[in-house]
């Protein structure tokens, strides 16, 4: 029996390992909004992924605020760059008393697993978890800047012909520019809009979320002046800091986002 005991443990320790570059962080937000007493947490997150099967399964593993763990799932988004997604996908506490006035907010401690061809894959942050407080904006992991984007799966509605996005940076410098080059015929033509930085930026969803935050992390918006005929539009971020420009670009792909005009 002991024998048999010692095999099957070797076989669960060979299901298991942790992700050399099969999944990674790429951005969590945690935000706490509060408008007339009644507060609500905004949990999400965003991970990079080797496309090793397409039957997979990708988790944020999760502690509850009662201690207890959950595997929230997360979603494809969209393919990155050879061989490797992006999946997503938000949580909320299931905990029915989490409502109203006595919602239960809580700090973010968490892990990614990935499940494909029978082996577990994970980032946890070598071993330490990923912690972020429960009113902080993002955690922006591996990258110095990425965009917040609308689904790019659907067509984004758009008013006057103006495209509004946001876009995730790391402080690297008091001193910096973020720009946007777009085209809206396969550029033929293109513009260029620069990004624009408040440190109120998480007010208008009623969070308290400071901007810049403790880790480092800022959040700019900028807007695109489109004709009221454009279907599409096609976008990079350059990020001008210390001399360089570090780009987000979807992974060599640009963001190509559909148009639906108001």
């Amino acid at each position: 029996m002991k024998k048999i005991i010692l095999i099957l443990a070797a076989i669960a320790l060979a299901a298991q390992a942790y992700a050399a570059d099969e999944i990674k962080l790429l951005r969590s937000r945690s935000t706490v909004s509060s408008k007339y007493g009644v507060s609500s947490q905004t949990i999400h997150f965003e991970a990079l992924v080797k496309n090793l099967n397409y039957a997979k399964q990708v988790y944020a593993h999760l502690k509850r605020p009662d201690g207890s763990w959950v595997d929230a799932p997360l979603a494809y988004s969209r393919a990155a760059d050879t061989g490797r997604e992006v999946w997503e996908g938000s949580y909320t506490d299931p905990n029915p008393t989490n409502t109203g006035p006595s919602f239960q907010t809580f700090d973010l401690e968490f892990a990614l697993r990935y499940v494909v061809n029978g082996v577990e894959y994970w980032d946890n942050n070598s071993g330490l978890n990923y912690k972020q407080g429960r009113d902080t904006g993002h955690l922006l992991i591996g990258t110095n800047v990425l965009a917040s984007i609308y689904d790019l799966n659907s067509p984004a509605w758009i008013y006057n012909g103006h495209y509004y996005g946001a876009v995730t940076l790391k402080n690297l410098s008091p001193s910096k520019q973020v720009k946007v080059v777009y085209s809206t015929d396969g550029w033929k033509t293109s513009g260029t809009a620069w990004a624009t930085f408040s440190n109120t930026y998480w007010s208008g969803g009623y969070s308290a979320a400071p901007n810049p935050n403790a880790y480092g992390a800022e959040e700019w918006n900028f807007q695109l002046d489109l004709s009221t005929t454009a279907t599409k539009v096609e976008f990079a971020i350059g990020y001008i800091v210390n001399g360089t420009t570090y780009w987000d670009n979807n992974f060599g792909r640009n963001y190509t986002q559909a148009l639906k005009q108001n």
